[in-house]
């Protein structure tokens, strides 16, 4: 049986707007940084080094979480993606805590040239650009994580 993927999503705060990425493999798919939960690794530790692996982006400031995790099936075509990537598939979706974070450094360490490139480009967004852009399978996760951080004043 197919379970959900231990996961982490990323809000990374500066001023009012948020961190959005271009996925590096789907043009036009935006997204928060996000990632898996390695075995031994809590929540917290893997949304620093998801960012910091997708972004290069060290300089933050923890400003909350969410109280508990959000849930999204795969898409058909992200099912299809994985068992090409994987030749199988290994989760049915994604179970995701979110994290907001300050960014406290400059742009200048942002830096998307990784060994794994995740994102060809990046920007700045509100939260409502966000919602609007993220692709229709994850948005009710973004938007019942970001009601439940709005609601605790996180953001």
């Amino acid at each position: 049986m197919l379970t959900y993927r231990k996961c982490v999503a990323i809000l990374l705060k500066r001023n009012d707007k948020f961190f959005v990425g271009e996925r590096a493999d789907i043009p036009n798919a935006w997204q928060l940084p996000q990632g898996g939960v390695d075995e031994g690794e809590t929540y917290l530790e893997a949304a620093q080094r998801e960012l910091y692996e997708e972004t290069g982006i060290k300089s933050i400031r923890l400003l909350g979480q969410t109280s508990h995790s959000y849930k999204y099936d795969f898409s058909d075509e992200s099912q299809k993606r994985a068992v090409l990537k994987y030749g199988s598939l290994k989760y049915i979706g994604q179970e995701q805590v979110f994290f907001v974070f300050d960014f406290i450094g400059t742009e200048s360490e942002i830096n998307l040239e990784t060994t794994q490139r995740e994102f060809s480009r990046w920007k700045w967004e509100s939260i409502p650009e966000i919602i609007k852009k993220i692709v229709s399978f994850k948005r009710q996760a973004y938007i019942g994580a970001i009601e439940e951080l709005r609601n605790a004043k996180i953001i």
